[in-house]
């Protein structure tokens, strides 16, 4: 019996090339670099955005406590009794002085006082000046004094005014007492001459 072996046996069996040799393997491997790639960027965009987002939120957030203490800190909550309002002082019976011959006239038109802080305060004598004689006349802080305790004390500010003849200023002379204080005297002066007007302090 005669086989014939060239039907069993083949002549040389050919490789089979490998899946990323082939163009449906080359276009997989391209889908997954790309799916990867777009994966990653996609991962990085989100977290961008939330670190952003907690910025935001932590700016936000200290801008609202700012804003809290702020408004916590309003005028007036502080110690210091600089806010309170102007107190009126009651006038004596006479507020009024002519010196020089009747040629200085000063007339205390109201007094007011209020704290500077803790332990001092500030009084305040709106004063009007009329000058009678035939010259100019000096409306100034140097012809008050006021007397706190038997000591004299200068104006805290400075007026000073030139009056010509035959007229008349407003002016304000302000003074610093301690907070305890409740009897001033104010001593206006025109060359020798001085008058005294005693005060009572609220």
């Amino acid at each position: 019996m005669f086989f014939d072996y060239s039907l069993q046996m083949p002549d040389k069996l050919q490789p089979t090339p490998g899946w990323w040799q082939t163009v449906p393997g080359i276009l997989t491997g391209i889908a997954a670099i790309i799916t990867a790639v777009t994966g990653l960027i996609v991962a990085f965009n989100a977290l961008s955005h939330s670190g952003s987002r907690t910025e935001e939120s932590r700016l936000a957030s200290s801008s609202a406590a700012v804003g809290t203490t702020q408004a916590s800190h309003t005028p007036g909550s502080d110690a210091n009794p600089r806010v309170a309002a102007p107190t009126q002082v009651p006038l004596p019976e006479i507020h009024r002085v002519k010196l020089s011959g009747n040629a200085a006239d000063y007339t205390i038109e109201s007094a007011e006082i209020e704290p500077v802080d803790l332990e001092r305060r500030s009084l305040r004598f709106s004063v009007r000046f009329v000058n009678g004689g035939r010259y100019p006349s000096n409306f100034w802080s140097s012809s008050f004094r006021l007397i706190v305790d038997g000591v004299p004390r200068a104006p805290t500010n400075s007026l000073n005014e030139v009056v010509p003849a035959d007229s008349g200023k407003d002016g304000d002379v302000i003074f610093e007492v301690p907070a305890g204080t409740r009897d001033v005297v104010l001593q206006i002066s025109s060359g020798d001459e001085k008058r005294r007007l005693p005060f009572k302090l609220p």
